[in-house]
């Protein structure tokens, strides 16, 4: 949507004050906080009031007209409760209406970046959508990877973004993000689904609504941006009421196709089911669908535990850092797979062929963009997973179609253990190796702990040892794969539900660039403990880097002693380095206090899993790149 000049909204002298090379920019937005209400007393005579002193009632010399106000209302009456950010100068009076706005939460993240990776994880985990509130200039340009990885998630959020006042649009004012300035709508546009910038005082409510709606569209979730500029903010805007729009939008399959799957699942000689992160929501219709019919299942990575690992025809992940069910089930060509919710990208696939020669692909997704882009797709269909899944069960089931061959394939591929180390639970090697580390790990926190992991090496011994035996048991924001997110992540995913622990794995590396997020924990009393896998350097390119070329600088960095650096701010921690250490006695001796805590375990880096995926894909496109180069 391209931005609107409004020159009719213009703050009495604010342009000038704002061109003033004298003037200083504290001054100007105070200048504007007085100008936007001449009946409001000054600053000096209205001391703010912490949020936390309840009993003293809140001050403000905010408006309660101002349009900063009415959307945080506007908001709160939407659902919208929990705001993500860090301050900053343009965007304040957003700041201001969450302090004084009651029922307003807001979590104030150590970088913009962390902040919507947190919103992305309480989004998934509770179904409620977050607001990520950042300022101009660097407050958004901070942002944009985690609104990148959370627009490829397709996790809902509103972005509210502040800017320099519209009325200086063509000046020259730091932190311009506007059309003259940085071009914040342009530069995130590739990354959500909508940019509105408020064209009105009197229209921000109505226009953020809005997006809002297009951020929560069924057919393709994800952020979307709204920039408020500070003198819009701060002007009189006029109750506005806003009635949402009844959503009656259904994507239910067509009859015929459902049937024609049904009976290539009954005459397939080793058919298989793959399960996505699409399917998240759709948990039931799957489950019910599972138990009626006799056909092996996996999920991708992002979908783990989206059904449970322990299910009897589960053949547990398949993809990157595959089960070794999965590896030895699709090892023999698949003559049939029915792939629901997913896109089939590499990390989804990995070193499991989800397709034999000749064998035939349903795939089903909202989406009909991911068709046929990876693989050939004999049948296409765009529909509601769930839908499909139900519609699906009842086919089978009126037609008794229960396919004898699969259990027999199933049965063949589950007599081994799924693990790469069969005796991981067992294994007694010093310095601990990452799959003892993360059996202990299991052991000791429970069955009700919620598992989240960060990028890196750590993540693939996680999605291949962990069980996840309930949709919300197992996290990871893979489709970016930034270090970091996982980190924020917990922060998130722990605010959604803080009845129950958060388990975070993180490498070294990923805890360097986004640890200070753990002062976010402790503010909030999280119950999350961080396990940091302490090798010492970048384990994953490391070791992916060697086996392409042979051989690899070290990527090591200097040795960092976490549980003293979390210990420093006042957070239980231990090191862990030897088998049985980390136990339950230890984790309930750190969480005593409900958390947050910090194990920083000490692992041998040379371990690998065998055949992660990643690597294997990055080798064949270089070689598809160097067949293409010698064909020119």
């Amino acid at each position: 949507m391209p931005p609107i000049r409004e020159d009719s909204a213009l703050v009495p002298d604010a342009s000038a004050a704002a061109a003033s090379p004298g003037v200083r920019r504290e001054s100007y937005i105070r200048e504007l906080v007085r100008e936007s209400r001449s009946d409001t007393p000054p600053p000096s005579a209205a001391p703010q009031v912490p949020r936390e002193t309840s009993a003293v009632p809140i001050v403000s010399t905010l408006a309660p007209d101002a349009a900063a106000r009415r959307l945080i209302e506007a908001l709160l009456a939407r659902g919208v409760d929990t705001f993500f950010g860090i301050p900053g100068g343009p965007v304040c009076p957003v700041f201001e209406a969450i302090r004084i706005t009651p029922g307003a939460r807001l979590i104030e993240s150590r970088h913009e970046n962390h902040a919507a990776f947190a919103a992305a994880l309480y989004h998934r985990a509770s179904g409620r959508v977050p607001a990520v509130v950042v300022t101009a200039g660097p407050g958004i340009t901070n942002a944009v990877t985690g609104i990148a990885s959370a627009s490829l998630e397709r996790a809902a959020m509103l972005v509210i973004a502040g800017d320099v006042a519209w009325a200086t649009t063509g000046g020259r004012l730091a932190q311009d993000s506007g059309p003259e300035g940085l071009s914040a709508e342009e530069l995130l546009r590739p990354v959500t689904r909508i940019q509105v910038r408020a064209a009105h005082a009197r229209s921000v409510v109505s226009q953020a609504l809005a997006a809002l709606d297009v951020a929560t569209h069924p057919v393709n979730p994800g952020p979307v941006l709204f920039m408020l500029p500070l003198d819009q903010a701060m002007a009189s805007c006029e109750p506005t009421e806003v009635v949402p729009a009844v959503r009656m939008v259904t994507h239910g399959p067509d009859a015929q196709s459902v049937t024609r799957v049904a009976q290539w699942l009954g005459r397939a000689s080793r058919p298989l089911i793959v399960l996505g992160a699409g399917c998240r929501g759709h948990e039931v219709a799957l489950r019910r669908l599972l138990d009626a019919c006799n056909v092996p299942f996996l999920t991708t990575p992002r979908a783990k535990g989206i059904v449970s690992e322990r299910h009897p025809r589960s053949l547990r992940n398949g993809g990157m850092a595959a089960s070794n069910w999965a590896r030895s089930y699709t090892a023999r060509p698949v003559d049939l797979c029915v792939a629901l919710g997913t896109d089939l990208d590499d990390t989804s696939m990995g070193p499991t062929r989800y397709l034999g020669a000749g064998g035939k692909l349903v795939h089903v997704d909202l989406d009909a963009r991911v068709f046929g882009r990876n693989l050939p797709t004999a049948l296409a269909i765009t529909a509601d997973v769930g839908a499909f899944a139900e519609q699906l069960r009842r086919a089978m089931s009126e037609r008794s179609l229960v396919n004898a061959a699969a259990h027999t394939a199933l049965r063949d591929a589950r007599s081994e253990s799924p693990f790469d180390q069969p005796l991981a639970d067992s294994d007694t090697a010093l310095p601990i190796r990452p799959h003892r580390l993360l059996c202990d790990l299991e052991r000791a926190v429970g069955p009700r702990a919620r598992f989240i992991t960060d990028i890196g090496e750590h993540m693939l011994f996680a999605l291949h040892y962990l069980t996840a035996s309930s949709p919300d048991s197992f996290h990871v924001q893979l489709n970016l794969g930034s270090m970091g997110s996982g980190i924020a992540g917990a922060i998130g995913l722990s605010l959604a539900d803080p009845t129950r622990p958060v388990v975070c794995i993180a490498g070294d590396g990923g805890m360097q660039m986004a640890g200070m997020e753990a002062l976010v924990a402790m503010r909030e009393r999280l119950p999350i403990l961080f396990v940091v896998f302490n090798d010492g350097r970048y384990n994953m390119v490391h070791h992916g880097m060697r086996q392409i070329f042979g051989d690899a600088s070290s990527y090591a960095m200097p040795p960092i002693d976490f549980a003293t650096w979390a210990s420093s701010f006042g957070m239980p921690a231990a090191i862990v380095s030897a088998p049985g250490e980390l136990s339950p006695a230890l984790v309930q001796d750190l969480m005593t206090n409900g958390g947050p805590a910090l194990i920083d375990a000490r692992i041998d880096a040379a371990v690998r899993l065998r055949g992660g995926g990643r690597v294997e894909a990055l080798q064949h496109m270089s070689m598809l790149s160097q067949s293409k180069g010698r064909a020119s």
